[in-house]
């Protein structure tokens, strides 16, 4: 019997490692594998309902929405792991399925949170309500006064009169909410550490002003919103903005040190020059996607927008379409060597239709005023395979970009194509492509 003790020691040397080892292995496991693991030995039959983080994701609803009449066991299960539970949850989520959203009752959603509400840090509810008639955000959630991340969906957010603050929260999510721009901006007075905002499909804001002074990286994608206003977000340095279904203006802008805009429409309507000497100085990252080159004034704006940035090192510009034209360039001063981007030292171009003359002259601009550039990779994307007659027209292509003026002798152009069928590289914000095609030395 010792014999056998001493074996079965052994074989379990699982449990014999530090709790907070084990802690990290169960938090890493998706909620099922947590639940499994109870039939391990009685030192585990119970570990798992003191994890601190309870994450009901993709994997969780996809394995349950098969089942006949699977909502009423969606919300027996959460309920049942509640009630379970031993211990303090910092991290409670509920995440959205790939083909099926999972509707949260609101009634549900008041019978979970008191299990959670003294001591959840993250709380993210990515679904939407089950009526349409009760979407308003529940006053229960208010009472989560040691959050610090909070990501929310499809609800209408609403102040309640008592409500004093989030006073530790860091980051804020709202996705798909309708808010009011004085809500919004009651509800951030209230959350006086703030450092990140992120508002993704939001309606309800005309004329969206937000002037918390915490506020360093703010992410918005907005529907019907006509201008933004962040002159008093006065440490903000992080600004990424997508304009695709709204006409909105930025009205005023703080100094700030990354910006990103995706918009379809002109940028300079967007973005207006008054806006340019004043916020771009301090400049080092800046992302321009969804252009249309079409008119000479848009190649313009750009330029005026790099003649703004001197401190400007990394450069990703996505043009969609180029109207083809056969009209002669205007000799323009805007274009003339200036030597306006001295600390540019990475650019990435792509383009999804054959580069024109604007792209060409944007290009030669570039090159001709970038003295400390390391790096410019051109990247073509096609929807079919080159043939013969397109093969040779992006060879010239290449061939006028190798007799391109440089600033700096050391630079290198790369020159990439690919079609939508293939597999898609990867143009993230920070890193380069890796090279298919030979360098243009």
């Amino acid at each position: 019997m010792t014999l056998l003790n001493e074996k079965a020691n052994q074989n379990d040397r699982i449990s014999d490692l530090p709790c907070n080892v084990i802690d990290e292995i169960l938090v890493n496991l998706k909620i099922r594998y947590q639940v499994r693991t109870s039939i391990l030995s009685k030192k585990w039959r119970y570990m798992w309902t003191s994890l601190p983080h309870l994450c009901f994701d993709n994997d969780f609803f996809e394995r349950l929405m098969h089942c006949d009449d699977p909502y009423p066991l969606v919300y027996k299960i959460i309920m049942h792991v509640l009630m379970l539970h031993n211990g303090p949850i910092h991290k409670f989520s509920i995440a959205r399925w790939r083909e099926y959203e999972f509707p949260i009752s609101i009634e549900k959603l008041i019978m979970w949170i008191p299990f959670m509400s003294n001591n959840i840090k993250h709380l993210e509810l990515l679904t939407y309500c089950a009526r349409e008639d009760e979407n308003q955000m529940p006053d229960i959630l208010f009472s989560c006064k040691e959050l610090t991340y909070f990501k929310l969906s499809s609800f209408n957010l609403y102040i309640p009169h008592n409500f004093y603050g989030f006073k530790k929260l860091l980051e804020l999510h709202l996705d798909c909410i309708e808010i009011e721009s004085s809500a919004l901006e009651s509800f951030m007075s209230a959350c006086p550490f703030l450092e990140k905002l992120y508002l993704d499909c939001c309606s309800g804001c005309d004329n969206l002003v937000i002037s918390s002074p915490s506020l360093k990286v703010l992410v918005l994608e907005l529907v019907d919103t006509e201008s933004v206003c962040l002159k008093k977000a006065i440490n903000l340095i992080d600004f990424t903005l997508t304009a695709c279904m709204s006409r909105v203006s930025i009205k005023s802008l703080p100094k700030i040190k990354r910006f990103s805009l995706d918009g379809w429409e002109q940028h300079e309507d967007i973005v207006p020059a008054t806006l340019l000497t004043s916020s771009f100085s301090s400049l080092e990252y800046l992302k321009l996607g969804g252009l249309e080159l079409n008119e000479r004034g848009e190649l313009l704006h750009i330029v005026s927008i790099l003649k703004s940035a001197p401190s400007l090192v990394k450069l990703n510009i996505q043009i969609l379409s180029e109207v083809n034209t056969t009209q002669m360039m205007e000799h323009s001063k805007e274009l003339e060597c200036c030597s306006c981007c001295p600390k540019l030292q990475t650019v990435i171009i792509s383009v999804g239709a054959y580069p024109r003359q604007h792209t060409l002259s944007l290009i030669k601009f570039i090159l001709t005023n970038s003295p400390s550039l390391k790096s410019l990779t051109f990247y073509f994307r096609s929807y079919f395979k080159l043939d013969a007659r397109r093969a040779r027209e992006f060879l010239k292509f290449s061939q006028d970009l190798l007799h391109m003026e440089r600033a700096s002798p050391g630079a290198q152009v790369n020159f990439l194509h690919s079609t939508y069928r293939q597999k898609l590289l990867n143009i993230g914000d920070d890193r380069i492509l890796p090279s298919i095609m030979p360098r243009i030395q």
